[in-house]
């Protein structure tokens, strides 16, 4: 099964319908031919059986042999077992050498120096931005808004062609506004052109009408590292490339090829730079960038390309911030790799790291004066449960050494997947558990007015 495969929501578009359809079909064609087979075989095995199974065997049977062979073919399935599964675990696990990384995930060995040209482009530090006249402090902190997944395809799609596209952020647009820089991931491409990926269970086909809200609602960085972005093939990644070009909103983590994919998004701002990057450890087959192919930017047995696009970023712009999509999804907490690239990406230099991907939130770390927020839950996305509609907008005033504020703002998905801010007994949900699921970082907060303020330790 795919992730994202709500139950009971089939896809909305024909294209999708017919491409399930034809799945199905497929599936059972090979389950009735799996069983045929695994009949024949039986029958077989009873056919030749000889008589009296379970006594003792026949004078000139060669047991030992038998016996022998067996073992040893028992020991060899063991090692090649071991093995196989030692390469599956490395492969998942951050840290590895360079070669083995890329070979166990997958990612094309063009990767190191398309890197490489990244980070010679970077070589010399930007000269930083001139302060603002008379007000030099306002350079050195920025205002952010970080929000979850947003999906334009299915009820979502429904709304936009029923009310237009700046219906499913209307309700919410006016927080992403008062912020200097907001960011969200974009689950879904935004085409009417190309066709579903073959043995893809779920994929979005997302309303291009929708890019009115996305504009309006005064977001401007999305990233497009994730599992959906190439549902479509390439062509509804480009056309999804185009349209938010063409309505100003920065994008990262997907491209034409390897370096775009890899390469931030910059947004200039008066006396300070703003860096943007994307990087997905949910890699469908076919879904990552190379030298010559389009695609996202891979996440998984990369730790080390990682920390040179952030440091390379950091020698670009003032302020850094980092978008993974990744985790289990439905769970509460985060799991051992999250943890391990959100501090690597600090250490690298970011300063936020704003996650999703679980469809569910999940809690906040302060790591070294700055927030990892590990998933903010849906943010634009039909649903079928009240957990997987409770999100949060983070909402954190930060400067390059540090965090001074930060806030959650708890929102809910109805049922067609539009956000809405909340109040009372739904804040006191949603705030309660992403203080509890936080707790466990160490991490304080203080629910009032039906926001939840994180508590900062204090720094020099």
């Amino acid at each position: 099964m795919d992730s994202d495969d709500y139950p009971g929501m089939p896809p909305r578009s024909r294209r999708a319908r017919r491409a399930a359809s034809c799945q199905r079909r497929t599936r059972r064609r090979t389950t009735s031919s799996t069983r045929h087979t695994t009949f024949e075989a039986d029958s077989s095995r009873r056919a030749t059986r000889p008589e009296g199974t379970g006594g003792p065997p026949r004078s000139n049977r060669p047991t030992p042999l038998i016996a022998l062979a067996a073992l040893s073919l028992a020991a060899v399935v063991a090692v090649v077992g071991l093995l196989a599964y030692r390469a599956f675990d490395e492969s998942l696990a951050p840290g590895k050498a360079q070669a083995t990384r890329a070979s166990e995930a997958g990612q094309d060995r063009s990767l190191a120096p398309v890197l490489g040209a990244l980070a010679s482009d970077s070589a010399v530090k930007t000269p930083p931005a001139q302060p603002l006249p008379g007000n030099p402090e306002l350079s050195e902190r920025l205002l952010v808004c970080a929000a979850g997944d947003i999906m334009l395809d299915r009820r979502v799609s429904d709304l936009i062609e029923a009310k237009g596209g700046e219906e499913p952020l209307a309700a919410v647009a006016h927080i992403l506004k008062r912020a200097e820089v907001s960011v969200a991931n974009l689950e879904t491409p935004l085409s009417t052109r190309g066709s579903p990926k073959p043995g893809k269970d779920v994929t979005f086909e997302g309303n291009p009408k929708g890019i009115k809200g996305l504009s309006a609602s005064g977001l401007d960085f999305v990233s497009l590292a994730n599992n959906h972005a190439l549902d479509y093939g390439p062509e509804a990644l480009a056309d999804t490339i185009e349209l938010l070009d063409e309505n100003g909103i920065g994008h990262a983590g997907a491209g034409a090829d390897a370096k775009e994919a890899w390469s931030p998004a910059i947004k200039t701002l008066p006396g300070k730079r703003v860096a943007f990057l994307g990087f997905s450890y949910i890699q469908p087959s076919g879904f990552l960038a190379s030298a010559d192919r389009p695609g996202i930017a891979g996440a998984r047995g990369v730790s080390n390309e990682i920390e040179t696009a952030i440091e390379a970023a950091g020698r670009r712009a003032e302020f850094v911030i980092v978008s993974f999509h990744w985790g289990v999804e439905y769970t509460d907490y985060p799991v051992d790799n999250q943890k391990e690239l959100g501090r690597l990406a600090i250490d690298a230099g970011a300063d936020l790291v704003a996650s999703h991907h679980p469809h569910v939130i999940q809690g906040i770390e302060v790591y070294k004066g700055k927030l990892i927020a590990y998933s903010l839950g849906d943010f634009v996305f039909d649903h079928f449960s009240r957990k997987t509609g409770e999100a949060f907008i983070l909402e954190a005033a930060i400067t390059p050494a540090k965090t001074l504020s930060a806030m959650a703002i708890p929102v809910y998905l109805d049922h067609n997947g539009k956000p809405e801010v909340v109040t009372g007994s739904d804040a006191d949900s949603i705030l309660g558990r992403l203080k509890e699921i936080s707790e466990g970082f160490g991490t304080k907060m203080r629910i009032e007015d039906d926001v939840a303020t994180l508590i900062l330790p204090a720094t020099d």
